[in-house]
């Protein structure tokens, strides 16, 4: 079983309406898909999966291994080397909710936010 994968160069050319149709199929039958060739530079995605990682282990991990969520995934899935991480909903357009995510991502989540509204616009 592979994750759907969207080109996102791919929506702007040749194949753009099987681009389409492959999102469409990713979301209504899986939920969620993996986006390759988005446009977004890599320094800023590292910046802010690195800020997000810091924020979890100083913040959250230890509640998440005493939490009902962990305790329901078996000790075997908890102990593994899984990527635990934390999410934020930052909403960035039309109005910003920057105050209510960490202030350790304050600075960094806009300037990625403003990547994203460029890439994607």
């Amino acid at each position: 079983m592979e994750i759907p994968v969207i080109k996102m160069d791919e929506l702007y050319g040749e194949k753009r309406s099987e681009t389409l149709t492959l999102l469409h199929d990713a979301c209504a039958q899986w939920g969620f898909f993996w986006v390759e060739n988005h446009g977004i530079n890599d320094d800023i995605m590292d910046k802010i999966k690195e800020l997000v990682n810091k924020h979890y282990e100083e913040n959250m991990e230890k509640n998440f291994y005493s939490s009902e969520i962990a305790k329901n995934l078996g000790p075997d899935k908890v102990a593994s080397n899984v990527d635990w991480e934390c999410s934020f909903m930052y909403h960035h357009q039309p109005k910003s909710n920057i105050h209510d995510i960490p202030e350790l991502l304050r600075t960094t989540v806009p300037e990625y936010a403003e990547e994203v509204a460029v890439s994607f616009s």
